[in-house]
């Protein structure tokens, strides 16, 4: 498996993997279909290439034999809501699923906090969705800490 920064043909594959994974991560509390939420990553994601040549992100994949099988995006110079601590953010991680378990996940994140460092950051954060127990419990193997919560209710008419 190689970890290398993504180039603009990586995109497509990248934005494709990240709309199938995107569904291990859907909050229980948010009544939305499968394929409005995979619609709506996909579109979130159209600007995906013009991250590519900023200095302060960070895109990577893992290939293993020719294909992607995972992808991180991170971004260093983000901004704690509190205290304005500087920081760097990671905004996705998605690895295939026939892939998970084999150190792709692992392999993506170091990437990641070594593309913060360099930039001189600090800490890194991510988010993640508490129903997704397998992601909750990888980031806490990697030293993760819960920082914030986020809460939801559904308001009824």
């Amino acid at each position: 498996m190689l970890i290398r920064p993504a180039t603009p043909e990586d995109v497509p594959a990248i934005i494709e993997l990240a709309t199938e994974m995107v569904l291990h991560s859907v909050s229980p509390f948010r009544q939305v279909s499968a394929e409005q939420v995979k619609t709506f990553r996909r579109d979130d994601l159209d600007t995906l290439g013009d991250l590519l040549n900023l200095e302060h992100s960070g895109i990577f994949v893992a290939v293993e034999d020719g294909n992607i099988v995972g992808h991180i995006i991170v971004v260093a110079q983000q901004r704690d809501s509190s205290t304005g601590t500087e920081q760097a953010w990671i905004y996705d991680v998605s690895v295939a699923a026939g892939q998970w378990s084999r150190g792709v996940g692992r392999a993506l994140m170091d990437e990641a906090e070594r593309f913060a460092l360099e930039r001189g950051m600090r800490a890194i954060g991510l988010g993640v969705t508490v129903a997704n127990r397998r992601a909750v419990d990888f980031y806490q193997r990697l030293g993760y800490q819960e920082e914030r919560v986020q809460m939801v209710k559904n308001l009824e008419p």
